[in-house]
This record gives structure tokens, C-alpha cells and sequence, in this order.
């Protein structure tokens, strides 16, 4: 007889998860194809080759424009710093979750399908009430699936804001210039960029109509890059502190009369501690795919959040149409930073709650097996589940606040310098 929970969990598999549908499509449009059993990686090899060349020719051509403003002032080049910065981070990504993709797409699969709670040998065990038990675990996974999504959703939307400014801000001006104020009707890029083009004659290679696409294109690699694997690191931990709480709710239980009799008590309590060494294993996994991307991001967010905050306070007397972008941007950039903190936090918090469980449950009146293995998790879950930042710092709360406070100092010295 299959267990009850497998049941359950490939009932969850087939579920509609949006938010890690959008995720996968975000890599794959990048070439990284995260979700093997879905789709073919036949064409991931050239999607990379192709997004490679073109993100390196517009980052070519925005240090160009870069160079060319180097000696005007630094509020003259300052969007295209912001973007270059943005575009090589997002390559880097692209190359860093290449490399790591087997383990990637593995992490993926067990998150999804819920590899981590099957065969886990609860419910082959004498319960009295398993369905009240399923119900009970069925509503934790659920509800966790439901924030994940709600998450990486909220992202999505915020993440659409900047692209959309980007993409839809040469045709506004055009009509703009053309129709309103009927001063010029010529298509300007869409954004600062010397774009290098061979003229023989009258005739322009590549055209300019290549020229400005090739340009449109860049907020969304931009977009791939920052949204999804950003929200692929919401998707793992958010998932991982649902197996604590899952693992929570078993360890409180355990001295249960109503749902463990004393007889199973030992056996149920090796199923929990077979779930925290699964849980444990996928915490480092995550860890290890994440730790060094994780040094590069907040290092470049901490740069860019400064150089917003310059943005701003240089344009606050352009009008609202550009501080509204600005602010846009920034939402965006900070909010990228916080998700990682976030999600690491919850981690850790559940992970802190779980070792007052372990203590909390009555293994006092409990045979001296079952003590002893209460002991034994004692020792194992007194070091929190934490994420390190490239193995200097751990994400948190407290990080995350040390990261703006470090942007803002930024802030200060640059308006500093530029003021004298």
C-alpha cells in the first residue's frame, strides 16, 4: 500500500504553482533550463551563445556613451553606469546557474515534487487518526505553496515596472516630440548608448532600426536575470521553512495521545529526525548554490542603491515624470536585496523555533530511547539554519540594514566629491 503522504504529495506536484512557472520561463529565456523534466535543453546552448553576444554588445556600447560623458559630469552618465552594472550582473548569474544547473534542476524537482517528505515512513506506522494528520500536514504545504506564489508574483509586478518604463519611453517621446509640442519626430534610443555602426554612404550597418532594438532589448535580460533567479532563491528557502514547520508540527505532536500512541512514539520520533537530516541536506544545497552569487548581488545593490539615491536627489527638480521612474528603480533594487534577507531570516527564525520544540515536547515521561534521541537533537538543532554571504556574513535582518546604511554612506561621499 503506497503511504498516504506520497499520495498527498503528488497530488501537490500537479498542482499549478505560478509562481515557479514564471521562474523556470525566466531562465530558460536565458538559456538555463532548470526544470529538465518539462522541457528540452535542445536549444539552451544558442539562447546563451546569443544572449551572451548581445548583452556584451550593449554593455560595449553603454561604456562607450560612459567614456564619451566621462569629463562632463557624473549626473550626465550616471543611467548608464546604473544599467551596465545591472546587464553584467545578470550575466554573471546566467553563467554561475549554468554551471550549477544539474544541481539547480535537482533542487527544483525536489521542491516541487516534494522529495524531502517522501517515503518518510509516518503513516506505515499503527496511528489511530492518520487522515486528521494528513489534513493537518496537507494545509501546512498548501499554505506555504499559496505565499510562495503570492511572493514571487509580487516581484514579478515590481520587476515589470522598470522594464516597461524602459521599453515603452522612446514611442511616448515620439509622440511626444512629434504630436504635442511639434518641435521633432525622430525616434531616440531607449536609453544612453553609443551603439558603434559602419556607414558606407547613405547606408548604416547595422541600421538604426537594428540599432534601437537591439538597445530595447536589454531591459528585458535585465528582467530574466534579476527576476528569476532572485525569486528561484524565494522559491527554495520559502519552501525550506515549510518543511521546518512540517517538521515542527511532528515534533509537537510526538508525545501526542490522541495522534501518537505510546508504543510508536520511538519510531515516529526516528521518521522526525530522518526529516531534519533531509531537511539539513537540502539547506546545504541551497546554501552552496547560492553563497557566492549572494556576495556578488548585495556588492552590486549596495552600488546601485547609492547611486539611485544620487539619481534622486539630482532630479528632484526635473519634474515627477523622472523621480517617479527613479523611485521605481530604487523600489525595485531594494526590494531585490530584501528578498534574499527575507527569506533567509525566515529560515533561520523557524529554525530557532524548531529546537524549542525538540525541548518543549514531554520526552520527560518518555522511554529512555525516545530521550535519547531528544538529546541528540538538542545538540544538532542548536546551530540555526543560516545563509552566508560568500562565508563573511549571514543574511538577516540585521544585514540587510547594514546594507543600506553602507549604500547611503556611499551616498554621502559621492555627493561629496562631486559637490567639490
Amino acid at each position: 500500500m503506497e503511504d498516504l503522504l506520497d499520495l498527498e504529495l503528488e497530488r501537490i506536484d500537479k498542482m499549478p504553482k505560478l509562481g515557479l512557472m514564471w521562474v523556470e520561463y525566466s531562465a530558460y529565456c536565458l538559456g538555463v533550463n532548470i526544470a529538465p523534466r518539462k522541457r528540452s535543453s535542445k536549444y539552451c546552448k544558442l539562447t546563451r551563445i546569443v544572449v551572451g553576444l548581445v548583452n556584451l554588445h550593449i554593455i560595449y556600447s553603454l561604456i562607450a556613451f560612459i567614456m564619451a560623458n566621462y569629463h562632463i559630469s557624473f549626473e550626465a552618465y550616471v543611467e548608464a553606469v546604473l544599467l551596465t552594472f545591472q546587464l553584467s550582473v545578470g550575466m554573471v548569474k546566467m553563467f554561475h546557474f549554468q554551471n550549477m544547473v544539474e544541481q539547480c534542476a535537482s533542487l527544483v524537482f525536489s521542491t516541487e515534487s516534494g522529495q524531502v517528505l517522501k517515503s518518510l515512513g509516518i503513516f506505515e506506522l499503527d496511528l489511530p487518526k492518520k487522515q486528521e494528520l494528513l489534513k493537518a500536514l496537507r494545509l501546512i504545504l498548501l499554505n506555504n505553496w499559496v505565499i510562495i506564489d503570492r511572493q514571487v508574483m509580487f516581484f514579478f509586478k515590481i520587476v515589470c515596472m522598470p522594464v516597461l518604463y524602459y521599453c515603452c519611453r522612446p514611442y511616448f517621446q515620439y509622440i511626444f516630440d512629434c504630436y504635442i509640442i511639434r518641435d521633432t519626430c525622430e525616434m531616440t534610443l531607449t536609453y544612453p548608448a553609443i551603439v558603434p555602426f559602419i556607414q558606407i554612404g547613405k547606408y548604416e550597418f547595422p541600421s538604426y532600426v537594428i540599432r534601437f532594438f537591439l538597445l530595447q532589448s536589454g531591459p528585458l535580460w535585465c528582467f530574466f536575470a534579476v527576476f528569476g533567479f532572485n525569486s528561484l532563491f524565494v522559491v527554495l528557502t520559502r519552501y525550506e521553512s515549510g518543511l521546518i514547520k512540517v517538521l515542527r508540527f511532528l515534533v509537537q505532536n510526538s508525545t501526542s495521545d490522541v495522534l501518537v500512541p505510546r508504543k510508536e512514539r520511538v519510531k515516529y520520533l526516528r521518521c522526525c529526525v530522518k526529516l531534519f537530516a533531509r531537511i539539513s541536506k537540502h539547506h546545504s544545497q541551497v546554501e552552496n548554490l547560492f553563497k557566492y552569487i549572494i556576495l556578488v548581488q548585495c556588492s552590486v545593490s549596495s552600488i546601485l542603491i547609492c547611486m539611485l539615491l544620487y539619481k534622486i536627489s539630482t532630479v528632484l527638480e526635473v519634474g515627477w515624470v523622472w523621480m517617479g521612474m527613479i523611485m521605481v528603480y530604487f523600489v525595485t533594487i531594494a526590494l531585490e536585496i530584501s528578498l534574499y534577507n527575507l527569506s533567509a531570516q525566515k529560515v533561520e527564525t523557524q529554525s530557532e523555533l524548531l529546537f524549542y520544540d525538540w525541548y518543549n515536547c514531554a520526552w520527560y515521561n518518555e522511554s529512555k530511547e525516545f530521550k535519547f534521541m531528544i538529546r541528540m537533537m538538542l545538540l544538532f538543532t542548536r546551530k540555526t539554519f543560516i545563509l552566508s554571504v560568500g562565508g563573511f556574513t549571514n543574511l538577516s535582518h540585521k544585514f540587510l540594514v547594514q546594507v543600506f546604511r553602507l549604500s547611503a554612506n556611499f551616498f554621502l561621499l559621492l555627493r561629496n566629491m562631486n559637490n567639490k
